[in-house]
């Protein structure tokens, strides 16, 4: 279970006297309500996030979610790969005490992969108003 910690919005002096009111269908609701519950908002709470984070321009459409999941799966075969690279190092050395000679190369490939996962991740977070996906707990 992915748990994201989202921190409120700060008092302002005098409070907040502005409300608006807005209508939805069920199908609607539903979207929104998932969409702040992913977020651990309250619907109200989300919808000013994402009016007050100027994500209007970064709207995730199915060709978006396409290249992020095509971008997703090339991380993992890589991140397998250079684990893979990195277990083999890690038997023969414990093993015979011999270091491979593609050690570094394995660990550098390994790194490579992270990196690219971490700029992934920051891609995707313009995506989320109010979720901080740098404070994830797994």
């Amino acid at each position: 279970m992915v748990v994201v910690r989202v921190s409120r919005r700060t008092r302002v002096e005098g409070g907040r006297g502005n409300k608006v009111t807005v209508r939805f269908t069920d199908l609607e609701f539903a979207v929104v309500s998932a969409s702040a519950a992913a977020a651990r908002l309250s619907v109200p709470a989300w919808l000013a996030v994402l009016g007050l984070t100027g994500t209007e321009d970064r709207v995730l459409d199915a060709a978006s979610i396409r290249g992020v999941v095509i971008e997703l799966f090339a991380v993992r075969r890589g991140m397998s790969n250079a684990g893979r690279n990195i277990n083999d190092v890690a038997r023969l050395l414990l093993g015979t005490g011999e270091l491979k000679r593609n050690a570094e190369a394995s660990v550098t490939e390994f790194r490579a992969a992270t990196a690219r996962l971490e700029a992934l991740l920051d891609e995707l977070a313009g995506y989320l108003p109010g979720v901080d996906l740098k404070h994830v707990d797994w």
